[in-house]
């Protein structure tokens, strides 16, 4: 019975760990991403990406050398490991979905990193990297192994139940093996030994890996990241090998205490006299020779390995004579009563107590055991800060404070472009510390000297587009589209404007293909998206998916509103409102049932108020404006008064105190003019005001 029980653990044991590995796609993800940070899986990568790149640009075989070096260094980073874990957790959905059928691991977005990563110590290298590089990590063909695969998950997600079923069944067989037998000092210290036995057993899953390595591959560098993913995917078994070896030592050591000469030891001495002394003749000499010589190969082979066992095993004995010595003290403070033989009897422990020695053990390990499979995976090692602090990570989108630009769109960089919020476009904002954007989409025709904006097909009034850009602004904009010629009104598409694309506008695809270049580089940053929308929600879906920001987005709840480090485990950091609210894209949400804002419209500082605008006073994030309104040349001039730090930071505490509502953001023009991103700072409670001055 205690054999069964103790083979019934392991088994539980090795269940729990193995099928959260394989079977829950984001502990799959995480472990196999965690497997790059050992040398030899990274190096293993790295040669993939280095061939992949090589196939595309053939000219670049004589820098091979090089590329291999920036790629092994670019594996071991953050934003890999968090494109990687995306593209593993993608395949491990894909594959068991689609019933095993070939599964090829390819991670995207390799080139953009690899570009970056070259950018300072070899810029001229860096532009010859491909763009849109995805290398195949690996590949899983259709296979009888990968049917059983699938099979043993569906069975799995069916009876997972099951797993805490045997371990109980387990323990009990373990208790009841000692209760019933004759001597239940001896049984319960074979108990203990056992217990370490096994989990020796458990932890030598690990270092096993080796001999799967060399069964499956003839390549020094396919066995060596064969072993580091193994490694990877069976260390969290580790914990069980601890909790079993400490349960075993604490009952062996309590046990060995009340005999007087059974001392470890000698023990000890007497089975290395059996294991070193070779039978005289028969088949026991024929295996004596045989096993010693494996133990030579082993030791010759893997002596590193051998030495931490030894050293393991020798930490573990003395732990046991430590233990053991310990409970001898408290037995000697025990009155004595009849004494036998060689053995403690007369400071025996009750039946009960041993009993009770064996079920608060029992428990200890039920416990670790019945917890794990519940807890969430841990959080990436490799992404330690949430948008630039560790002390954002675990607050929601509400709790947060993120600076804000106004028009994020219009800014002086786009080639054209007339009456600029902004100085530079998004991903310099972004890079300044920009974290919500603000921007609108218009309906714009191609084919003459400017865009020319689809106004029937928006339903633009005068009145609106006055208020967007001024009458002067509108006029400028009409004296424009009049002169416009060879327009291609057959070929609408999406542009970023402002009121009239005629004054500046660029194609909305590729810009945001550069917000999603910027967070593949970042995989610590959430963004917001706040999109003054003329156009519908399936056209701007349509938009992310070319542009590849559809991967990005956060397709979650928002009620509750998620935390930043949710967000970030999932890969889904960027959070999309639209103003007009227009259903139909349920990830697209209406801006104004999420925020409550200020009024926007202000020609003097002494004007700024935190009146209830747009959203009511109801919704739970606070948008505040704050800018100076000079359609249709906003001026830079105007947000070096009202963008400073001491300005910001009033108009915030004054609005918060007024609406009762953290900001969520503050939006202002020309966002790398003064302090926006210090003050937001010191909102998050990250930089108080004296540290600031």
């Amino acid at each position: 019975m205690g054999a069964a029980g103790l083979l019934l653990l392991m088994a539980a044991a090795l269940l729990v760990d193995v099928s959260r590995g394989l079977f829950v796609a984001d502990e799959f993800a995480s472990r196999a991403a965690e497997s790059l940070g050992d040398e030899r899986v990274s190096s293993y990568v790295a040669g993939r990406i280095t061939d992949a790149i090589v196939s595309q640009r053939p000219d670049l075989t004589a820098v091979r050398p090089l590329l291999v070096g920036a790629t092994d260094g670019l594996v071991g980073s953050a934003p890999f490991r968090a494109v990687a874990r995306t593209a593993l957790r993608t395949a491990h959905s894909a594959f068991f979905s689609e019933g095993g059928e070939e599964l090829l691991l390819s991670v995207p977005d390799v080139g953009i990193l690899l570009q970056s990563a070259l950018a300072g110590t070899n810029p001229e290298l860096a532009g010859k990297i491909p763009n849109k590089l995805q290398a195949v990590i690996a590949g899983l063909p259709k296979s009888r192994a990968g049917e059983a695969l699938v099979l043993a998950r569906k069975i799995w997600s069916r009876v997972a139940w099951l797993q805490r079923g045997i371990f109980l069944l387990g323990l009990v067989l373990l208790t009841a093996g000692v209760l019933l037998y004759p001597d239940r000092r001896w049984a319960l210290m074979r108990v203990g030994v056992r217990l370490v036995a096994a989990a020796l057993v458990l932890a030598l899953t690990v270092p096993a890996g080796r001999l799967v390595a060399l069964a499956l591959s003839h390549d020094a560098a396919t066995r060596g990241a064969i072993f580091g993913v193994w490694r990877a995917f069976l260390l969290p078994i580790m914990g069980f090998a601890v909790t079993f070896g400490g349960i075993g030592l604490i009952l062996a050591a309590a046990a060995n205490s009340l005999y007087e000469k059974a001392h470890p030891l000698e023990r000890l001495r007497q089975l290395g006299r059996i294991l070193l002394t070779p039978p005289v003749h028969g088949a026991p000499r024929v295996f004596w020779i045989l096993g010693t010589a494996a133990a030579g190969a082993v030791l010759l082979t893997w002596p590193s390995s051998v030495v931490t066992v030894l050293a393991v095993l020798g930490g573990l004995l003395l732990a046991f004579l430590a233990l053991r010595e310990f409970f001898r003290m408290l037995l000697e403070r025990v009155p004595v009563e009849a004494g036998a033989g060689g053995t403690l009897a007369g400071h025996a422990l009750p039946i009960r107590s041993i009993a009770g020695v064996l079920a608060t053990a029992g428990l200890i390990a039920l416990f670790s055991f019945w917890w794990k499979p519940g807890e969430a995976p841990p959080p990436p090692a490799d992404i330690v800060a949430c948008n630039g602090a560790p002390e954002l990570c675990n607050r929601r989108i509400d709790q947060v404070s993120f600076a804000a630009t106004h028009n994020s769109m219009s800014n002086a960089q786009i080639p054209g472009w007339m009456f600029p919020h902004q100085s530079v476009a998004f991903t310099g904002q972004l890079q300044n510390g920009i974290r919500a954007l603000l921007i609108d989409i218009h309906y714009g025709f191609p084919g003459g000297a400017r865009i020319k904006t689809d106004l029937e097909g928006e339903g633009a009034t005068r009145e609106k587009l006055v208020g967007a850009v001024g009458e002067e602004g509108f006029e400028a904009a009409q004296r424009i589209r009049n002169r416009l010629v060879g327009v291609d009104e057959g070929k609408r598409g999406l542009y970023f404007c402002h009121g009239f694309c005629e004054l500046g506008a660029y194609l909305v695809a590729p810009a945001l293909e550069t917000i999603r270049d910027w967070l593949v580089l970042n995989p610590g940053e959430v963004v917001l998206l706040v999109i003054e929308d003329y156009v519908t929600p399936a056209e701007i879906a349509q938009a992310f998916t070319k542009s590849g920001l559809i991967d990005l987005v956060y397709t979650g709840p928002i009620k509750p509103f998620p935390t930043l480090r949710s967000m970030i485990d999932l890969n889904g950091r960027v959070l999309v409102f639209s103003e007009s609210g227009k259903p139909g894209v349920p990830w697209i949400h209406p801006a104004f049932e999420s925020f409550q804002e200020t009024p926007y419209t202000f020609h003097t500082p002494e004007e700024f108020s935190c009146k209830p605008n747009r959203g009511g006073t109801t919704a739970p994030l606070f948008q505040v404006n704050h800018w100076i309104e000079t359609t249709p040349a906003p001026r830079p001039s105007n947000a070096a008064v009202v963008n400073t730090y001491d300005e910001l930071l009033k108009r915030a505490r004054t609005c918060q105190m007024e609406r009762r509502l953290r900001p969520t953001y503050l939006a202002v023009d020309f966002g790398d003019i003064g302090d926006i991103v210090q003050v937001t700072r010191t909102l998050n409670g990250l930089d108080t005001v004296a540290t600031r001055r």
